[in-house]
C-alpha cells in the first residue's frame, strides 16, 4: 500500500490537506466524548462513518488522532472499530495497521516545505519527530 501517494492524490482530488474538511467532504461525522484512555475511535454503522475523539485530549493531540482515524477509515473501511488506544502513539506490538493509520496521519500532517507551524504549537517534540520518521 502507498500511502503516501494516497495521501498526496486525497490532496490533490479534494484540494485540502484539513482533515476536518476531508471528513466533511467524505461524510464522516466527527464526534468528541470523555473515551477515558482510548483516544480515538473510527466505526462505520451501516453506511454512516464516526470518528470519536477524546474531549480530554490537547487541541493538537485531538488533531493527531482524527488524522490516524482518518486513515483507518480511508485505508482500513471495515465494520469493525479501529481504536487508538495505547497512551504511546507508537506501540511497541508491530500492528500493521496502526502503523498504516500513523503513517497516513504523518503524510497529512506535515507539509514537505514547510512544517515551522507545528513546531510552535509547542507540542512534544519527541512525539513530532516519531510522527515525522514515518513520512516518507
Amino acid at each position: 500500500m502507498n500511502i503516501p501517494l494516497r495521501v498526496r492524490n486525497l490532496i490533490k482530488k479534494y484540494g485540502t490537506k484539513n482533515p476536518f474538511t476531508l471528513c466533511k467532504i467524505l461524510k464522516i461525522h466527527i464526534r468528541y466524548m470523555d473515551l477515558g484512555d482510548v483516544k480515538g475511535v473510527y466505526k462505520k454503522i451501516v453506511t454512516n462513518k464516526f470518528i470519536i475523539i477524546n474531549e480530554n485530549l490537547s487541541e493538537f493531540a485531538q488533531l493527531i488522532v482524527l488524522c490516524h482515524e482518518l486513515g483507518h477509515a480511508l485505508l482500513h473501511d471495515s465494520s469493525e472499530i479501529q481504536s487508538f488506544k495505547d497512551c504511546n502513539l507508537f506501540p511497541r506490538v508491530n500492528n500493521q495497521i496502526e502503523i498504516e493509520a500513523n503513517t497516513f496521519a504523518a503524510e497529512l500532517l506535515f507539509d514537505d516545505n514547510s512544517d515551522e507551524y507545528y513546531y510552535d504549537l509547542g507540542i512534544d517534540v519527541n512525539l513530532l519527530e516519531s510522527l515525522r520518521k514515518l513520512k516518507k
